[in-house]
């Protein structure tokens, strides 16, 4: 493990950081190995050779503080990246998720401090077959009391490194198996640094506990401790695997599982740490932050959540300002609704749930903005999150036009970012932009299938796809509108082979062969909210508090039909209609099997891709990349087929590409912050000599720049 340390991490001063070449090799290194080990390695060197400092107490103040007090994460010691955040007082991150965000060895801490709360947590979340699933994936572990076991072995192995060090006599006289340190406890190595036990910075502590045991056991080897700090090490790293995103876990559903096992929940009920943690040791990575949130559902519920979040963060700038730190960040809330899947489906209604929960929640978001002004300034913009499996963007609609015509000016929605098929990820970034209404500065989160190689992609997936008829058939209606929009004569020519396929997909789907036409028009008519265009439902929403006139004269405001009273006369409410009725649902949602290129050729997926990015472009939609996020979730092996490389090139090339900013997505689960993924991004551009490093620095400067002009606030 030491050679790997020291081939990652280099020692500047008193400040430990990832070697610039190293960078993205580091990002994959601690999804294996949380770095607060790695690091104290390194400290531990230093420790030996150490004549400056008398005590340990100095010691530990001028070498394991500075590099653990917020953050075990390092960062990279790339000097233009440095000086450009220093002379910009930090860097702009423009999505990242305030759940999710506590890094391994922060939440470690609070496992090995009490473990009630973790194993109430994680019993509450093992109902889920995807926690069940996980721990499957990552261990033996079959029940949420095997896993607490192991924390219990992991404190007592605490105790005996205390013995070991400063009561070595004790520890070979007495019976240390029958050491109980009880359910909470405070970490033995406290003492030696703060005598009253009150000390906030307990990763340091625990650095402190590795450099002393690996310092003792380099001078006097004793396999017993050697083979604790093993199984204490094998312990945390099975943690970490239960909390950050793996390399061998690729899609949006794998990463779902980290958010869904509830091993973060009681760590982040307060907003304290992250703030620091994000902001790194120096408190100096962050220009302006943009925190998602998913928004409670009563007006007081969410007036404590918004001033918790709020609290958090005031308290990490009076520390600030206790550091005599010259930067002054700004946070900004943007309220994310969840995408769900439909799991007790309505008769007429795709998702009715859903969408009388977002819009409640909305409304109730609403009222507050307008009763209480002072949390305009907080939040500032709406967003649609989560699985793109669960909920197209059609069910948000009806929300994010209510939340305009509220008042709200910014919004942004997840798309693109996992999908079955390239078609189907890029008809959902069209589909949020069109149907939800995205208007000039609003933004389109990950965009993936709008960016990565059609190559990588198609070996990634390989010969043959699984997926709905119904979402196939979607997908070439999409494609169709494409080509009867666009002048470009290599989709013409693929427009016959496209509606052919349609009208075969047409029958086996809804029964009747419509025209292409008309399947189009039905497909751009989802925009449309169903719970106000059937007449059934009128009353219910009445009672329910949620009937918007607007929506209820949407369809026809859109020209989607001539005139509500003779709406069943029209093809295009017949085909929708139909869409949403739960017998042909049945056939939407049946599987075939199809080749990735049987009807659209990899030069014409791309071309496909540069249409989207152009209409993007046109109409000022930015683009929300996220690095670590996008590699791990996506169809990439590692940083060095990410797609931002793609979008470069293909604007150097001439083609018109939308601004794109850059964010963090989840913190914790991505082990990461902004700065780091500044640096991950300026490695994926100059270590394989894509661009020189002056080039690099320059499409930094450019992002930032973006961010500057396209945050919300």
């Amino acid at each position: 493990v030491y050679s790997i340390a020291i081939d990652h991490l280099e020692v500047s001063e008193n400040r430990i950081y990832i070697k610039q070449e190293k960078q993205n090799s580091w990002q994959e290194l601690v999804t294996f190995i949380p770095p607060l080990f790695l690091q104290a390695l390194l400290i531990r060197e230093i420790y030996t050779q150490n004549i400056k400092y008398s005590s340990d107490i100095e010691f530990f103040e001028h070498y394991i503080l500075p590099n653990t007090k917020y953050t075990a994460i390092p960062s990279a010691k790339i000097t233009k990246l440095e000086s450009f955040a220093e002379e910009n007082n930090g860097l702009h991150d423009l999505h990242m998720h305030l759940n999710g965000s506590l890094e391994t060895d922060q939440v470690w801490q609070d496992f090995l401090y009490n473990q009630i709360r973790i194993y109430r947590d994680l019993k509450n979340s093992y109902a889920n077959p995807k926690v069940r699933e996980q721990l499957e994936q990552e261990s033996t572990l079959l029940e949420p009391l095997s896993y607490i076991k192991l924390l219990q072995e992991a404190k007592k192995i605490r105790k005996i490194f205390y013995l070991y060090i400063f009561h070595e006599k004790e520890l070979r006289e007495n019976n240390t198996i029958r050491y109980n340190p009880g359910i909470v406890y405070k970490h033995p190595f406290l003492e030696k640094i703060s005598k009253d036990g009150k000390y906030n910075h307990l990763m340091s502590i625990e650095a402190y506990m590795f450099v002393l045991v690996l310092e003792k056991l380099r001078i006097l080897p004793n396999d017993n401790i050697a083979n604790l700090l093993h199984h204490y090490l094998l312990i945390l790293g099975l943690t970490n695997r239960l909390l950050v995103q793996q390399t061998h876990q690729n899609g949006f559903e794998q990463f779902q599982k980290n958010t869904l096992n509830g091993l973060r929940e009681s760590s982040e009920k307060s907003f304290k740490r992250r703030f620091f943690q994000m902001h790194g040791n120096d408190l100096k990575f962050l220009k302006f932050l943009e925190g998602r949130f998913s928004p409670k559902n009563n007006q007081i519920e969410l007036i404590n959540q918004i001033d918790s979040i709020y609290n958090g963060w005031n308290h990490m700038l009076k520390t600030k300002e206790r550091e005599k730190s010259k930067s002054s960040p700004e946070i900004r809330l943007i309220a994310h609704f969840i995408k769900k899947i439909d799991s007790k489906p309505n008769q007429y209604i795709r998702h009715k749930a859903l969408r009388i929960e977002v819009i409640n929640k909305g409304k109730n978001l609403a009222a507050l903005l307008s009763k209480f002004p002072k949390y305009q300034q907080k939040v500032t913009g709406i967003d649609a999150a989560s699985s793109e499996f669960d909920a197209p963007p059609e069910v948000f609609a009806h929300l994010f036009r209510f939340m305009r015509r509220k008042g709200m000016r910014h919004f942004t929605y997840h798309a693109g970012e996992d999908f079955y098929h390239i078609l189907d990820g890029l008809r959902a970034i069209y589909e949020a932009i069109k149907f939800c209404d995205l208007k000039k500065t609003d933004r389109i989160g990950h965009a993936t299938a709008a960016g990565i190689l059609v190559e990588q992609w198609s070996e990634a997936v390989g010969n043959e796809i699984l997926i709905s008829q119904g979402c196939h058939l979607d997908n070439l209606i999409f494609v169709y509108h494409l080509i009867v929009n666009s002048t470009s004569k290599k989709l013409q020519k693929t427009l016959p082979t496209v509606i052919n396929e349609i009208n075969n997909l047409s029958y086996s789907v809804y029964g009747d062969y419509y025209t292409p036409t008309i399947l189009e028009k039905a497909w751009l008519m989802r925009e449309c909210c169903p719970l106000h265009l059937f007449e059934s439902h009128i009353n219910n929403l009445k009672i329910q508090g949620v009937f918007d006139d607007n929506e209820f004269l949407w369809a026809e405001k859109k020209g989607f039909v001539e005139n509500l009273q003779k709406k069943k006369d029209s093809k295009v409410y017949e085909v929708y209609e139909k869409y949403h009725d739960l017998n042909i649902r049945k056939n939407y949602n049946k599987n075939i099997s199809i080749t990735p290129f049987g009807i659209i050729k990899p030069k014409q997926l791309k071309i496909l891709q540069i249409e989207l990015l152009n209409i993007m472009a046109t109409n000022e939609i930015i683009i929300e990349t996220l690095p670590t996020s996008n590699v791990r979730i996506g169809f990439h092996k590692n940083f060095s087929t990410y797609h931002l490389k793609n979008w470069i090139q293909w604007k150097m090339q001439g083609y018109k590409i939308p601004p794109i900013v850059l964010g963090s997505d989840d913190t914790g689960i991505f082990a990461t912050n902004i700065y780091n993924e500044y640096a991950n991004v300026f490695s994926v551009l100059t270590n394989e000599e894509f661009v020189g490093l002056s080039e690099g620095m320059d499409i930094l400067r450019h992002i930032n720049n973006n961010s500057v002009i396209y945050k919300f606030i």
